[in-house]
């Protein structure tokens, strides 16, 4: 029942079997087996038997990004391999459909961006490669496959925000070879991954994500729907064998209400970004994402039961009993999830990060660590993060996180914290290209080294809804939170 929320309940039970029956259809395409709606534009979806020579349908590839959900190439199915000698840069015409108009990434329960009148963009390709799936390659080298890769420039820039919708055309303009020497002639045919099942739609970095879970409290009756993301060395055999970090990845407020789990992970890039390749190379963890339906905590410093219910969801996690994993996957049917519990963390932005805030003060023999972007609280409710390891950044233009964190640092420094504010503030233009960001680690390191077990770092020029875009590409900050080991 993916987007299913208590307010939109009633209205959908009239359409509750066609659903299901979608969800079930959907779960044949690509990086969809394990849980994350994504659907094909072919019954079959992409990868499935083809249904006649030639090509077979097309595929939107997707990156999350701090700006939101970017499309980055096209994919093309053939129904065998193809000859990569035989494209060019000019073997197809490609267009993106912009995001409908009002549509702003991170606030989906405005404007659906795929419910979009606009017309196709032409988007030049800029790289084309074989796979053997409807993905980017970060080499861009040819691999044999029968799909095709029509990659498109993209800015490294990767906070300003999108205005692509998920719906992307293509018209074939030169003949293709297939590895055995057929022709698949040019064609005037235009094709579309819009399809009655939905979208055809690949977003890297998903396909270890499982969504639409739900935490059940019997004590209570009350529950929490949440997305996991499980590491690969876990579904690999004699994953629940070893213990894990976790990461609590607490997202804002607009991706409550009647958001759905999906959009917590691609509207922004909170949670998403500790599952990416790159991320879990480096430090392999679980990560966890509530989809609340409301507003969690306020600017007036109240909160609903969502907030305890997140660390029960902890708690449960931590008692190494969860084994929800997809049942229809032999990679997780079964398998025990184990948390090392002196590695722990939490992080998130706005409404999230006053949520991470409130939790590890309450609840302070828990958390190892917590990276808290754009967040605050009042500052005798967190008195008691004066005895953990904690990094908030701000930017100068936020009106609210920064000024409310200094009030914060005179009361953590009377209840013993060692506080490191520097009065310098950073240049944002150092986090852009994240593969360039030697200077800024060096600057963000030198701090940390001071020894605080508070940092608070603060961006000049950066407002609140940008520090969400652009802080958790701070690669040192990500580091630092999983370098952190509870004694």
């Amino acid at each position: 029942m993916t987007g299913l929320s208590r307010r939109t309940f009633l209205s959908a039970c009239g359409a509750l079997v066609p659903v299901v029956g979608f969800e079930a259809r959907a779960a044949f395409a690509q990086g969809n087996a394990n849980g994350f709606m994504a659907a094909s534009s072919r019954p079959e979806g992409p990868g499935s038997a083809p249904k006649k020579p030639g090509l077979q349908g097309i595929t939107a590839v997707c990156e999350v990004t701090g700006g939101g959900e970017k499309v980055y190439a096209v994919a093309v199915e053939y129904d065998v391999n193809i000859n990569p000698a035989s494209l060019s840069l000019d073997s197809y015409s490609v267009a993106v459909t912009p995001a409908a108009t009002g549509y702003s990434p991170g606030m989906p329960e405005a404007v659906d961006k795929n419910d979009t009148a606009q017309p196709p963009q032409p988007r030049a390709v800029q790289a084309i490669y074989t796979n053997d799936a409807p993905a980017r390659r970060m080499d861009r080298a040819s691999v044999p496959g029968r799909f095709v890769v029509a990659e498109f420039a993209h800015d490294p820039d990767l906070s300003i925000p999108t205005t692509d919708s998920e719906k992307v055309s293509l018209t074939q303009l030169r003949d293709v070879r297939t590895t055995d020497g057929k022709v698949y002639a040019a064609s005037a045919t235009n094709y579309s991954n819009v399809g009655q099942r939905g979208d055809s739609v690949s977003i890297r970095g998903l396909e270890g994500w499982e969504q639409n879970h739900w935490w059940w409290d019997d004590s209570r009756a009350t529950w929490l729907e949440y997305s996991i993301y499980l590491p690969k060395s876990f579904l690999a055999k004699g994953g629940d064998e070893k213990s894990y970090p976790l990461v609590l990845a607490v997202t804002h407020s607009g991706t409550s209400y009647n958001g759905t789990c999906k959009e917590t992970l691609t509207e922004t890039c909170i949670a998403s970004i500790w599952g990416m390749p790159e991320v879990q190379e480096a430090h392999e963890c679980v990560v966890i994402t509530p989809r609340y339906e409301r507003t969690t905590m306020n600017d007036y410093w109240e909160h609903t039961y969502d907030v305890e219910n997140t660390y029960r969801l902890i708690q449960s996690l931590m008692s190494n009993t969860w084994n929800y994993g997809n049942p229809n996957l032999d990679d997780r049917r079964d398998k025990v999830l184990k948390i090392d519990p002196k590695r722990v963390y939490c992080t998130g932005w706005s409404m999230g990060a006053m949520t991470s805030l409130w939790l590890m003060a309450k609840h302070p023999d828990t958390f190892a660590g917590g990276l808290i972007i754009a967040g605050q609280q009042r500052p005798a409710d967190v008195a008691t993060l004066a005895g953990q390891n904690v990094l908030i950044i701000t930017g100068t233009a936020d009106g609210k996180a920064t000024p409310w964190n200094e009030k914060c640092v005179p009361v953590w420094r009377k209840a013993g914290a060692k506080v490191t504010r520097p009065e310098e503030t950073l240049d944002p233009a150092l986090i852009f290209p994240v593969d360039d960001q030697k200077v800024l680690t060096g600057q963000v390191n030198r701090y940390l080294d001071e020894g605080g077990n508070i940092t608070f770092l603060t961006f000049e020029g950066v407002d609140h809804m940008a520090s969400a875009r652009k802080f958790f590409y701070v690669k040192a900050a990500r580091d630092w939170l999983l370098r952190q080991v509870k004694a």
